[in-house]
């Protein structure tokens, strides 16, 4: 039994004996790591964010970038300050963006992806402090980054439709519009 122990011994009907066996470490604390699923999503939109918003004004790209970087790094040390660090860091990237007079296409999809990285981040965290990294939560995690995009797209659709509406290109209408969006969507994740 070297590759595991005795959990427990029972009988079946006819007599034999039968022996549960449990790997080795199965009766050990959860690893408090977000899953890696999380972590690949979240880095992945956070980089296309960075991406998208570099199209816009390569600024925007840069500032974009340090919050993937603090991102990635919230997540390999599993803290929710870093996180929310990051989280401000891409919304002052969308700001950014909007601030230079960048076109409104990859403002607004830099804007959606930042938010969804940071959401993905985010519970991912919350995974990894209610169940560890060994849980199977694969299902979860795609839906709720599906979700999370679902709803940010339709937010910044809101948003790109409403600056369409305005018409004359204004840059100033667009922030608004982008951040009444924004602020849509984030109350639609937290509700």
């Amino acid at each position: 039994m070297d590759a595991g122990r005795a959990a427990g011994r029972r009988r079946r009907p006819g007599g034999t004996a039968v022996v549960a066996v449990t790997p080795p470490g199965a009766d050990a604390e959860p690893t408090a790591a977000p899953p890696v699923l999380s972590v690949g999503l979240a880095v992945g939109l956070g980089g296309l964010a960075a991406a998208f918003l570099a199209a816009g004004t390569p600024l925007a790209g840069a500032v974009a970038l340090v919050g993937v970087a603090l991102l990635g790094t919230s997540l390999s040390a599993g803290s929710v300050r870093l996180c929310a660090a990051a989280g401000a860091t891409l919304a002052g990237a969308v700001v950014a963006a909007a601030a230079t007079a960048a076109p409104p296409a990859p403002v607004v999809g830099g804007a959606v992806l930042g938010i969804a990285a940071w959401d993905v981040a985010d519970h991912g965290l919350g995974l990894a402090a209610h169940v560890g990294r060994e849980t199977t939560t694969r299902r979860n995690e795609l839906v709720h980054a599906a979700v999370s995009l679902a709803v940010g797209g339709a937010a910044g659709a809101v948003a790109f439709g409403g600056f369409l509406a305005a018409g004359g290109g204004q840059p100033a209408t667009a922030l608004i519009l982008l951040l009444f969006g924004g602020v849509v969507l984030l109350a639609a994740l937290r509700g």
